[in-house]
Order: structure tokens, then sequence, then C-alpha cells
């Protein structure tokens, strides 16, 4: 297989004539769960990247689930079936391992792009504190926000 061949996901992985119904069967619920992991993380990457605000509980919990699903598809096609079979995997892996990579340098993006603005925040608490805009003695006076 080229890596043109893998641009596309197939709905069911390629083995040339030796994998008929009964392999592509069982490699189904695999496919399946490569597929779902990528639209999670591909949506994940994309709102990083467009500067939205995601629901990183909810993406998480989607992830979790989706590795979930695959490791239990894996594991019955694993025992179900052979190894020239499971090869056929390889290229939705390397395309699924090469959407987690991009995941990673976006949410390394991320949570760099909020240490900053922690920093700038906690810089501007500390300097309006050091001129005693906000001491706790105006707090206590009643004159604070």
């Amino acid at each position: 297989m080229t890596s043109n061949s893998s641009e596309k996901m197939p709905s069911t992985p390629e083995a040339g004539s030796s994998t008929k119904g009964g392999k592509e069967a069982i490699l189904k619920p695999v496919v399946l769960a490569i597929q779902r992991l990528e639209n999670v993380v591909e949506t994940e990457t994309q709102l990083l990247l467009d500067g939205a605000n995601p629901d990183l509980g909810e993406i998480n919990a989607r992830k979790s689930r989706g590795l979930y699903d695959f490791t239990r598809a894996m594991n019955k096609a694993g025992a179900l079936a052979d190894a020239a079979a499971l090869r056929t995997l390889q290229p939705l892996l390397d395309r699924l391992k090469q959407k987690l990579e991009r995941n990673c340098e976006a949410l390394q993006l991320h949570l760099r792009a909020v240490g900053e603005l922690s920093d700038i925040i906690r810089t501007a608490l500390e300097t309006q504190e050091a001129d005693g805009t906000y001491s706790m003695q105006h707090a206590r006076a009643g004159h604070a926000l």
C-alpha cells in the first residue's frame, strides 16, 4: 500500500484478495473505532487552533470512550484475525498517529498561551498590589472592588 492509498479513509482495511467477508467483518469494529477517534482528535485540534474554548471534559470523555472501544475491538480482532489481516490496519493507525501528533502540538500551544496569560494576570495583580490599589487595608475599609 502506498501513502496515497491511505489518504482517504477506507470503510474496511485493504488486504487484497485474501481478506474477504469474515475478516472484513472482524476488522470493521477496529476501523470504525479508529475513525471515531480521528473525528474526536480532529475536532479538538481544530477548535484549539481556531482559538475556540472547547469543552475539554466532554472531549476527554469521548477520547476515553474511543480508546475503550478501540481496545475492545483490537483484542477481539487479535484473537480472531490472522497477522496479515491485522497488518492491513497499519495505514489507518499511522494516520491516527499523525493526527494525534498534530493534536499534541495544538494542546501544547494552548497550554503555553494559558501560561502566558496567567503570567500577565499575576504580574498585573502584583503591580496593583504594590501600589496599594487592591490592598487588604482598602478592602477592609470597603474601598475595594
